[in-house]
């Protein structure tokens, strides 16, 4: 579903910007949010559309560039069947930290793709753990159960927001996102194909057309410094339950960026929640608590996996995925 607006105002060329704060007094025609990212409002800007098959390819700059100790904190309320308030205002450029809390019995979905895909994200943060992703396609929170999100809105424009769940739309679970202001220009913008994204493009067909059922289940312990087992075997095109079960007393990581890129990702869970996206870049699990990543391998060869806590691959957390053609 394409957003209601998504047009944008950026500055034409870093020529032109120069040109203009040279000719003026250096302050008028820009701004920097709160969250320390800069925006413009240039007399003749050029116009960028995010179209229903891009997002945001340079999300990791406006990440990196944001002031996280002054990002502004919002609650939304899920229950049976509402969101509490079904209106999100955020501006374009600020960093927030989004507490969804769900006040019903029954598990509820916060989801606006749309909006996700003009967003750069941080993470999804729970009382289990924090899950890194390109962006999120869906957060379903358990019955009385919060997590935190945290991202820089980059796309002004106003969006739609649902719950999923079969018959809860239906039932008035929807609202809407609005980003107000002017488009970042500090890092400013790159718009990338999702065709082109470092993943796998029929993971969503996959997904779907899987056994669940007949998965299997694979416990990874973690723990000061180790995986257990250090060396995983998988085969292509078998759906898994990856158990990643903290055996410790600090958090610890798990990342497999050339692997994540080869999977077909259907979630990530914990005991607070289920979160979907198109892959996953990093999982890190808080002491004494798990994470299941539902995944299916396509492609054989070792990948590397590492915890990259400081020092903690240094102490030997690392291991190794291979994944064999079956």
């Amino acid at each position: 579903m394409a957003p209601k607006r998504s047009v944008l105002t950026v500055a034409a060329v870093a020529l032109l910007g120069s040109a203009l704060a040279a000719c003026s007094s250096g302050d008028d025609d820009a701004k920097v949010s709160a969250g320390g990212v800069t925006t413009t409002e240039a007399a003749s800007p050029a116009a960028l559309e995010l179209g229903e098959s891009q997002h945001v390819k340079n999300a990791s700059e406006f990440v990196d560039a944001a002031d996280w100790d002054a990002a502004e904190t919002v609650k939304v309320e899920l229950g049976e069947m509402y969101f509490e308030p079904s209106e999100l205002t955020f501006e374009a450029g600020k960093p927030y930290k989004l507490e969804t809390v769900n006040a019903g019995e029954e598990k509820h979905e916060f989801a606006a793709e749309d909006f996700a895909r003009g967003t750069a994200f941080r993470k999804v943060e729970d009382a289990d753990a924090e899950v890194k992703v390109p962006f999120f396609a869906e957060i379903e929170v358990f019955a009385a159960k919060t997590t935190e999100l945290l991202f820089v809105p980059v796309m002004p424009g106003t969006y739609d927001m649902f719950c999923e769940i079969e018959g809860h739309r239906e039932k008035g679970m929807e609202g809407s996102i609005t980003v107000t202001g002017e488009v970042p220009t500090s890092p400013a913008p790159e718009l990338g194909q999702l065709g082109d994204g470092g993943w796998v493009q029929d993971g969503p067909a996959r997904v779907e057309a899987a056994d669940w059922d007949a998965m299997q289940t694979v416990r990874i312990e973690l723990g000061e410094m180790y995986f257990k087992p250090k060396d995983i075997a998988l085969t292509v095109g078998t759906p898994y339950k990856l158990e990643l079960v903290n055996l410790g007393d600090e958090k610890h990581e798990v990342v497999a960026a050339d692997f994540f890129t080869t999977i077909a990702f259907r979630k990530a869970e914990d005991s607070v929640g289920e979160y979907k996206a198109p892959t996953i870049r990093e999982a890190e699990v808080f002491a004494g608590k798990q994470l299941d990543l539902y995944v299916i391998p396509t492609k054989a060869g070792e990948f590397l996996l590492v915890c990259e806590i400081e020092g903690h691959r240094e102490k030997g957390m690392e291991g190794t995925i291979t994944v064999s053609a079956g």
